[in-house]
């Protein structure tokens, strides 16, 4: 399924994954123009399974993460599936696993192996804790990551419990983390000939990602935490509708939005921002002319004057406002793919990056093992395995 004219047109890629952080690692390289070829146990892989469903009962939660690939299906156990292994092995530029750690070995296609079969294919393997770790036998599902990368204990109110995300931003995080690696390590294949193998970790992914919070606690000593109200010039606002988060965490756009308050006083010195933490009667005369002006607005009325002075703003939105406005305005927040059973396209989130010129043809989900005969025949598999393995029961997958 590789897209002519796409950044990464020609580029091979064997995920052998489930679930969301290499699928969606390996549809990131789809988007973008990759030939994936996706191997699935016998009955499926597990991320089939799950809701919500379409009318005729396919994932629509696997259609999020598996657009744009070819499906084999292959019970790797079976002794009959490994000249079919070693054939997609040597097809690969590069291969992309999530499966728990030592399991690619038990199964045939570990990295020791891939260097046998293709030197020059780099592997990907997406854990946990990564290959190093005290805890690389630990099994990790992206809340424990969350909890334990000191997401969940960033997150909520300050009097409440942690909270854990609703989107599994861990596997995500690694999901990209991955697709840049991948990238790397292909790029360093095709310099040296030789591949190389890469871990990537979970916990590293989200932890990568904790800016200031690490020097704090490192340099300062002190404890990041959730805090009850935000700092500074950070805050949300109740407009008519929905609840404003006001930004203006610079010099500039802090007098800006001090001279739409009818405030120029606020912002003395052009190049510096007060500290409304140290200033509490500043900071409770900024609440009260603030949430007053914001009170009277509506969030598109307050959001237009906002932006128009050039203060960082943004107007809280539900999912189904957020599908509801990108839809009506047809950005690419929300796609369309067509799914192997058929009907209308089914809406998933749009491709993190659309380079402008790129083909923009409507990706399709496969079937299990629907490719499993032509992707076989095509890397030369002799034609009795090939019908062995394509006649193989695979179960369909219930809604």
């Amino acid at each position: 399924m590789s897209l002519q004219g796409a950044p990464l047109a020609g580029v091979k890629v064997l995920e052998i994954g489930h679930y969301i952080a290499a699928p969606h690692c390996a549809m990131m390289l789809a988007d973008q123009g990759a030939d994936v070829i996706k191997v699935e146990p016998a009955g499926g892989e597990p991320g089939r399974k799950a809701p919500p469903y379409s009318a005729a009962g396919e994932s629509l939660a696997f259609a999020c993460h598996n657009r744009g690939k070819r499906s084999v299906a292959l019970d790797l156990r079976r002794t009959e599936s490994g000249e079919a292994l070693e054939a997609l092995l040597r097809w690969a530029d590069i291969v992309v696993t999530n499966y728990a750690y030592g399991i690619p070995e038990k199964l045939g296609f570990g990295f020791d192996r891939l260097s046998q079969v293709n030197p020059r294919a780099p592997m990907i393997h997406i854990t946990g804790f990564g290959q190093e770790d005290d805890r690389r036998d630990y099994l990790a599902f992206d809340p424990a990551i969350q909890a334990m990368s000191g997401f969940s204990d960033l997150t909520g109110d300050a009097e409440g419990p942690p909270t854990i995300s609703q989107f599994f931003v861990a596997d995500h995080a690694a999901g990209m983390v991955a697709a840049y690696a991948a990238m790397c390590a292909l790029w360093e294949a095709r310099a040296t000939g030789r591949g190389r193998f890469v871990p990537v970790s979970m916990l590293e992914a989200m932890t990568s990602q904790l800016s200031y919070h690490i020097p704090t606690r490192g340099a300062a000593g002190k404890s990041p935490t959730r805090f009850a109200r935000a700092p500074e010039a950070f805050d949300f606002f109740p407009t008519r509708d929905a609840p404003m988060y006001l930004a203006a965490g610079t010099p500039a756009s802090w007098r800006a939005f001090s001279q739409l308050m009818g405030r120029p006083e606020w912002a003395p010195d052009p190049k510096k921002r007060p500290n409304l933490l140290e200033n509490p009667d500043l900071k409770a005369e900024v609440d009260a002319v603030a949430g007053a002006w914001f009170a009277a607005r509506t969030s598109a009325e307050a959001l237009d004057a906002l932006q128009r002075a050039a203060i960082p703003c943004g107007a809280v939105r539900s999912v189904a406002q957020l599908y509801d406005e990108e839809v009506a305005a047809g950005s690419a927040v929300v796609s369309f793919v067509d799914l192997a059973g058929g009907g209308p396209p089914a809406p998933v989130p749009g491709p993190a990056v659309t380079f402008p010129g790129a083909p923009a043809d409507r990706a399709r989900v496969a079937s299990l093992g629907e490719h499993n005969a032509a992707v076989l025949a095509e890397l030369g598999v002799p034609a009795d395995i090939v019908a062995a393995l394509t006649a193989a029961d695979r179960p369909a997958v219930p809604a």
